[in-house]
């Protein structure tokens, strides 16, 4: 009978320490967070008041910034002949081929994109190019266009004056 009571007594200190020991953590947890300062909150408002308020709602819209122009585009204004590139009709060279099957290819992959293609043979060093040609394009809305639908297909243009 003393064995069994021994072991109780051993099962009753164990729960006694572990009790103790929980409680004691609690308290020394309650402990720390009374040590926290809270900040009352007339020091927040006095923070927030330190702080400059900006409104670019209404800051930006009175604000007006002038660009000064380039010394070309003064000059533009002041000789229009400088500005005769605006004038000027551009096509856009979308292939050069050595042969005339690939350059009917390159030209029957733009048709399928709506846009109508001329082939041009040059000679160069001796060796005959066809040249598959866009244009010409007077209108900057239609060269975009056209520029944009290229770009979009992954099909390189080069840019040339319409005149030789």
């Amino acid at each position: 009978m003393a064995a069994k009571q021994s072991g109780s007594r051993w099962v009753w200190i164990t729960l006694f320490l572990i009790i103790g020991s929980f409680a004691a953590f609690v308290f020394f947890l309650d402990a720390r967070i009374d040590k926290v300062e809270t900040p009352t909150p007339a020091a927040t408002t006095e923070k927030k008041n330190d702080k400059p308020r900006i409104d670019f709602y209404s800051i930006l819209p009175d604000r007006k910034v002038d660009i000064p122009m380039s010394e070309e585009d003064q000059q533009a204004i002041k000789n229009p002949s400088i500005n005769k590139l605006a004038d000027e009709e551009i096509v856009l060279q979308v292939g050069s081929f050595q042969s005339t099957a690939d350059a009917d290819s390159r030209k029957a992959q733009l048709a399928f994109l709506g846009l109508e293609a001329n082939v041009k043979s040059a000679v160069v060093n001796g060796d005959t190019w066809y040249r598959v040609m866009l244009g010409p394009y007077g209108a900057n809305s239609e060269l975009s266009r056209t520029q944009n639908l290229l770009l979009e297909n992954k099909i390189e243009y080069m840019r040339r004056s319409a005149t030789p």
